[in-house]
């Protein structure tokens, strides 16, 4: 793509746009708005003419691009500023279709990728001008960390002049997802959900709506031991960055945490996870984990442990329910709980009134639970569970999370949240006395109280 002018750029006043490519006429607007600090006046064409300054792409670039004095390849002007690759197109595929057609969308980007790499094998072959063989063949056909690197910086500046209400995520077809914080999580294929918040981050939602509600910068100050259950280890990082926040306030607390995981192959995803730079040696922690056996309440699980200096982390694989009751059981208590399963619409069985019951009981009085829920069947739940709840700011999306506690310090729940936990008809928990329902039977059983409003 070029810009073609009759006066060198710095004096360009009327820009005249093709229509053929918004990703071009977005990046000629970063680069007069942002990087020129210009403020053109932009004009669409719907078939070209010689004008003073227009920009043209693909063939008609090739074509036209004689017609002008002063010609700018808007692709160097992005590296020479940025020092990055400019992305012109991206293969992408709708997300709900990709989840209904999962084997026929990756057929075809094996497909896809073996006919790029034929064409090129066989390029010299073809009957193509030279000057277009060689076109082709300095554009870069892959997407690998300088690219994904250029296309968050390409949405940053087109969040920075209005293009764009919000800077997006990137997923792959393999599952992983770049969050918006840059950091990775994955999407969980049994539950068709990501591990993380994309809009918020992964690692900025760990922090901001698990580990500093849950105050552990403050308990590792004040205590010399503290206690964290962890429901949900995922990808594990509630638990590396409680680890780093908690040692960053005081390098000699003991820090003890148990975590409940239903996958028992969480470890080879957290492997062929790209870690986060500040989490590296949270992260060389949780790569160490060996695996080994506990007895809870006369039943046997599968552990992941890591034992050493004042950390002591256990990782339970097993179903949540069950382990949760079990702990409860053996008297356990913890001083935060961080309770991030996956959301109540897919996995509603662990978000019952009945389950939080049993948490509460592992709980010590000035505890605080902290979850990213903002669900009313949740919070009736904690409430009539026994808790007091409050909202904590939101991160990444309009909703505040909840945190939970028996007696401890957390905000005060607003008066309009109240009122609607009171009113609704949907503020109605989830209820499984038996903490062994499905999660359809869970949730049948809740629409059918809800429909007598």
């Amino acid at each position: 793509m070029i810009i073609g002018c009759d006066t060198p750029i710095e004096d360009v006043q009327t820009i005249y746009l093709t229509k053929e490519s918004k990703t071009s006429v977005y990046l000629t607007r970063v680069i007069f708005e942002i990087f020129f600090k210009k403020n053109p006046e932009y004009r669409f064409f719907e078939n070209y003419k010689k004008r003073q300054t227009v920009l043209l792409i693909g063939d008609k670039a090739l074509e036209y691009k004689k017609d002008y004095k002063y010609v700018y390849d808007l692709s160097k002007i992005w590296f020479d500023k940025t020092g990055l690759p400019f992305t012109f197109a991206l293969w992408c595929v709708n997300k709900d279709f990709f989840l209904n057609n999962k084997e026929k969308v990756n057929s075809f980007e094996y497909q896809l990728k073996k006919n790029v790499k034929e064409f090129f094998d066989n390029i010299e072959n073809f009957e193509l001008e030279k000057s277009r063989k060689d076109y082709l063949k300095n554009l870069d056909y892959g997407f690998d960390k300088k690219n994904i690197e250029a296309v968050k910086l390409f949405a940053k500046y087109l969040l920075e002049i209005n293009l764009i209400k919000t800077l997006p995520d990137i997923r792959f077809t393999d599952g992983r997802v770049i969050t918006v914080d840059g950091t990775q999580t994955f999407f969980n294929f049994e539950y068709n959900e990501a591990y993380h918040s994309t809009k918020a981050g992964a690692y900025t939602e760990s922090l901001y709506k698990f580990t500093l509600p849950c105050k552990v910068d403050k308990l590792s100050k004040e205590k010399d031991e503290i206690n964290i259950l962890d429901v949900g280890f995922g990808l594990g990082y509630n638990v590396a960055v409680a680890i780093k926040v908690a040692r960053e306030n005081n390098p000699d607390v003991k820090i003890n945490i148990i975590s409940i995981e239903k996958d028992p192959f969480f470890i080879d995803r957290i492997k062929s996870m790209e870690i986060p730079e500040i989490l590296t040696d949270e992260y060389n922690i949780i790569k160490n984990l060996q695996p080994s056996k506990i007895k809870i309440n006369e039943r046997y699980y599968n552990t992941y442990t890591y034992l050493e200096g004042n950390l002591n982390l256990l990782v339970i694989v097993g179903e949540g329910r069950e382990i949760i009751y079990n702990l409860s059981k053996e008297n356990y208590k913890f001083d935060a709980v961080f309770y991030d399963p996956f959301s109540p619409k897919v996995n509603t069985e662990m978000w019952t009134l009945d389950l939080f019951k049993v948490v509460k009981n592992l709980m010590t009085e000035k505890a605080i639970l902290a979850t990213y829920s903002a669900s009313l069947p949740v919070r009736k739940g904690l409430i009539e569970a026994g808790f007091k709840i409050g909202l904590v700011e939101p991160v990444g999306r309009k909703s505040h999370s909840t945190v939970a506690t028996i007696n401890g310090e957390i905000p005060d729940l607003p008066e309009k949240e109240k009122k609607r936990l009171s009113t609704s008809p949907l503020a109605e928990p989830y209820r499984d006395e038996c903490l062994c329902e499905t999660k359809d039977k869970i949730l049948e059983k809740y629409y059918q109280r809800i429909n007598k409003y």
